[in-house]
């Protein structure tokens, strides 16, 4: 019995690499969770954040009774129930008190963002997705770093990589801002850009006046899950035909944008006319079709012709070789002939 009334096991709790300080907290651990009937590994958050309320202390302590746990998770190649956003930001106040001013508006901001209409509907459903995620407690860091697959709905809830639990009520949203609504807009238009690398194609669907898609989003393939999350969109609406995340900074710079009420401005897409000869451009501001109908499969018949392509053209190198190497055996037999004719002739007597 130690001098604080707490018993703590003889049985060995089998983590190796803890150090002295490290392994007093992880028994301890061990030990209320045997005595409250809860896992110790693997730990839910809620846990552990008993766990912290049971044993109040100062931040500097529970902070290392955190690492502690964590680093015992690890050692076993388990998620670490201190990364989650509730412990964090019990061990942060500054950060806290920042994120709560954060939730304060970005509902409303969220629900001012365009979803249609382009390109605004583009960029809107992405940066309403950068808001939620921010709104939930993930730090810039986490989010450029978040891939398609590491995000799962559970009825209301959006779960973030397995340790966060995005929930209506952290923004006061509902309906058309909560967290569900929001990711499955911007699923949608990844979901497009899987099937169709075309802008017209995305303006169409974005276009206000269009019906509703009859399906959310097509399902995400094991190569597509592992693409970034939040991609990087030039002025002109295109995304790298290679997926590429925002940054930290940027996704700093789009919340910061947006909470101050100075997003950026997305003109429609700039078209250069043939009779543009000084320089002048021309704002397409209403979609004009083209009388040029396509099938729907006409993406699959151009990669189908690229292939072909690639194939077919697959030893155009070893051709210009070839003929390099008969251009130089041309020329070494013109330089014999040359040098025959100017060699002398030889002295008759």
């Amino acid at each position: 019995m130690k001098p604080n009334g707490i018993a703590f096991s003889s049985v060995p709790h089998g983590i190796s690499g803890l150090d002295r300080s490290a392994e007093h907290t992880w028994a301890l651990f061990c030990d209320w969770c045997a005595a409250t009937d809860r896992p110790s590994l693997l730990a839910a958050p809620s846990t552990l954040a008993e766990f912290l309320a049971d044993h109040p202390a100062s931040v500097a302590t529970q902070r290392r009774r955190v690492a502690a746990v964590n680093a015992a998770h690890r050692a076993r190649g388990m998620t670490e129930p201190g990364r989650s956003v509730s412990i964090r930001l019990a061990l942060a106040e500054h950060r806290r008190e920042r994120l709560a001013e954060i939730r304060g508006s970005a509902a409303s901001i969220i629900d001012s963002i365009p979803s249609t209409g382009w390109p605004y509907g583009l960029f809107g459903r992405r940066d309403a997705l950068i808001l939620t995620l921010v709104s939930a407690g993930l730090t810039y860091r986490e989010i450029s770093v978040l891939r398609r697959g590491d995000v799962e709905v559970a009825g209301l809830d959006l779960v973030v990589s397995g340790l966060y639990r995005v929930t209506p009520n952290m923004l006061g949203s509902r309906g058309e801002s909560g967290p569900v609504t929001v990711y499955r807009r911007w699923a949608q238009i990844q979901s497009m850009l899987d099937r169709f690398a075309s802008i017209s194609v995305l303006r169409e669907f974005l276009d206000p006046d269009r019906s509703p898609p009859t399906s959310a989003f097509s399902v995400v393939t094991a190569q597509q899950a592992g693409e970034p999350l939040v991609v990087r969109i030039d002025r002109w609406g295109y995304t790298p035909w290679m997926p590429e995340p925002l940054t930290a900074q940027s996704l700093s710079a789009v919340t910061r944008a947006h909470l101050t009420g100075r997003p950026a401005a997305h003109r429609p897409r700039v078209l250069w006319t043939e009779n543009d000869t000084d320089g002048d451009v021309l704002y397409d501001e209403e979609p004009r079709h083209s009388s040029v109908v396509l099938d729907n499969a006409y993406y699959e018949h151009g990669i189908q012709a690229r292939r072909n392509a690639h194939i077919r053209l697959a030893d155009l190198d070893d051709r210009f070789d070839d003929i390099n190497d008969r251009v130089d055996e041309l020329l070494h037999s013109l330089v014999d002939i040359l040098d025959k004719h100017n060699e002398p002739e030889g002295d008759d007597g």
